[in-house]
Parts: C-alpha cells; structure tokens; sequence
C-alpha cells in the first residue's frame, strides 16, 4: 500500500500506528489481568458499543472469567450474567454464587439501541462462546486456534491472498450466538492485536508474521460513518483491505480529534 495523504504520511503508517495503538492497550491489560481475563474484559466491553461500553466492562469486572468457568453450562452462565446486570433474579437457580453482586438495572442504556443489541440479548450470544471455553480457557481457545490456522503459502495475487485471509479468520472464530461481521471486528481489534504482543513476548517470529499478512490482506470491515467521512475527506471510492481500514479510522482521529470512543 502505498497511497500518501499529506506531508509523506501513508495510509499504511497510519494504519499501523492504529494497531500499535491497540497492541499497547492489550500490553498495559496484561499488566494488570491473566490472559483469560484480559481477553474476556475486551470482549465483554466490545458488547456495548458507544452506549454500554463501561457498563458491560463493570459486568466483566464484577463477574470474573474464573467465575464463569466454573459455572461451565451456558444456561448458568447466562443466568448469572443477567443476574449481575440487574435484568434477572437468579436467587435459587445457581449453586454457591453471590447474588449480593448486582448493578442497577437503570445504568443499561436501550434508548436509540437496536433491539438486536440490547445488553440482554449480548450477554445471551457471549454465554455460547464463554460456556465453549470454559473448559481449556479462553485465550488457549483462541491461541489453539490461531495455529491451528497458521498458514505460510501465501501468493503474489492479492485476491488469492485475501480469500485466504478471510478464510483464515472465518475458521479461527468459528464460535456460535454472534454474526461474522461482529465476530471479525472482534478479531482485528481484539484478538489479532492481543496475540501480536503474546507473540512478541515469546519471540515467535513465524505467528506474527503470519497475523500481520492476515491484517494485511484481510477484507476490510463494515463500513460505519468514520470510515464514509475519510473515504469522502481523501476521494477514496474503495477500501481494499481492513489494513486500510484501520488506516482511514486513524486518519479521521488524527484530523478530527476528540475521543476515540467507538467499537472500531
């Protein structure tokens, strides 16, 4: 990629400033939170878009993944969230589990939500993927199925490339109760950057290579507004790549200001 916007800068650095970004969020984590933790955290506070973001990551922090493992069964898993999230009584339902632990439900923002994502229905689709690893862990889970995945036959042909990316990617989450394309955003602003630094860490050369390519010629995500407002800013009239993506989401923070607030 080569496209320069302004003053030598590349949409390509940007982008890559972008996943530095996010790479230093999920080293600063595991400072502080097991690697099961810190992946659960992120993902819990995914769910909640603009609107409910701190409200799920107090449901994170109030029900920890140690907890949900050993609830295992995703009914009872389920059923203590929605405990802890103030939607459900669950007094009675669940073994040796601490029902004082509840938030007011009055804190869950709805209005202006999409049904779909409602708080209630995100924590019924998470139950699925945290009942599935609650048994090996849910970074094992994950990094079991990042080398799994791993692949070094890479072509010259960028079509070729990118089916295999997303491939790639459509097999390393292939988990039920959400949709691709959430389940995509949850591995390029998640997953990909978090095992970027653990790849890091052990030296493994060959994985973050493999997790770069993947970024590189992965297609890109769902358009939202930040994306459409670059592409009109810059007279782009496709995004190739969700490295591009990230690219132009930097290049709005970067000349609009203001917080970086959103799921992307």
């Amino acid at each position: 990629m080569s496209f320069e916007i302004k003053n030598g800068i590349k949409l390509e650095e940007l982008a890559l400033k972008r996943l530095q970004k996010k790479k230093q969020r999920m080293r600063n984590l595991l400072k502080i939170a097991l690697p099961d933790e810190a992946i659960y955290r992120e993902i819990m506070l995914s769910l909640g878009y603009k609107e409910n973001k701190l409200q799920f990551l107090e449901l994170a922090m109030i029900t920890p993944y140690s907890e949900i493992r050993k609830l295992k069964d995703r009914k009872l898993i389920e059923l203590a969230l929605l405990h802890r999230a103030g939607f459900e009584d669950a007094h009675g339902k669940i073994d040796n589990f601490d029902f004082s632990l509840k938030m007011d439900r009055k804190v869950w923002k709805l209005r202006g939500v999409r049904p779909y994502n409602f708080p209630q229905n995100r924590i019924k689709q998470i139950s699925q993927l945290l009942s599935l690893t609650a048994d090996m862990g849910i970074f094992s889970f994950f990094k079991m199925r990042i080398e799994e995945n791993y692949n070094d036959n890479w072509t010259n042909d960028f079509k070729e490339n990118q089916k295999i990316a997303n491939q790639i990617v459509k097999e390393i989450m292939n988990f039920p109760g959400i949709g691709l394309d959430r389940k995509q955003d949850m591995f390029f602003n998640i997953i990909l950057p978090f095992f970027l630094v653990v790849y890091e860490d052990e030296k493994n050369q060959s994985m973050m290579h493999f997790l770069n390519v993947v970024f590189e010629y992965h297609k890109p995500l769902a358009a939202n507004y930040i994306i459409e407002e670059s592409m009109k800013m810059l007279n782009i009239k496709k995004v190739k790549s969700v490295k591009e993506y990230f690219g132009l989401i930097q290049y709005y923070y970067d000349t609009k200001g203001g917080m970086e607030n959103e799921e992307s």
